[in-house]
């Protein structure tokens, strides 16, 4: 079934909306899913895991990813066309927060319609670490977020995902 076929087949209720966000919920408790859909930033990990065969996270505790095997841990950063990937509330002292995961995968999302992903990047924890602590040296103490150019990633990262 189709996303069209699927509203036409629901074109009579007089709650589309709810019903739809309802099954969405219903679709997310099955899989084992413990934090709310509007959790920010879990429905595109939903979807960059699944476009990468990775276990998404069921709370939003830890790493965003793992493998399927559960051996190694991944954080996901996304963002829409144009603009920038950021690490939020990142500063010297939870560096950990980096180094703890084997890989970073960078999603860029349509402008237009943010939940179709474009591409997907993997970086090495080494130099998104790098790239973080020359970043951190360099902002306002009060600032705590990391912005990743699209331009470092295309130029640091193995392109691991493209839309067709």
């Amino acid at each position: 079934m189709t996303p069209h076929q699927l509203l036409s087949s629901i074109s009579e209720h007089p709650n589309k909306l709810s019903l739809l966000i309802d099954t969405l919920n219903l679709f997310k408790a099955q899989n084992g899913f413990e934090q709310d859909l509007l959790t920010p930033g879990f429905i595109k990990e939903w979807l960059v895991s699944d476009i990468l065969g990775h276990k998404c996270h069921k709370t939003k505790h830890g790493a965003d990813a793992t493998s399927m095997d559960g051996t190694e841990k991944y954080e996901y950063l996304s963002c829409k066309e144009g603009g920038s990937f950021q690490l939020d509330r990142i500063h010297e002292g939870n560096l950990h927060r980096i180094e703890r995961n084997d890989a970073f995968f960078f999603a860029l999302f349509d402008k237009d319609n943010g939940l179709v992903c474009l591409k997907i990047w993997k970086g090495s924890t080494p130099s998104v670490l790098a790239e973080c602590q020359d970043k951190i040296r360099t902002m306002s103490q009060s600032s705590n977020h990391v912005c990743i150019s699209k331009k470092w990633v295309n130029d640091n990262c193995e392109l691991v995902y493209e839309k067709i």
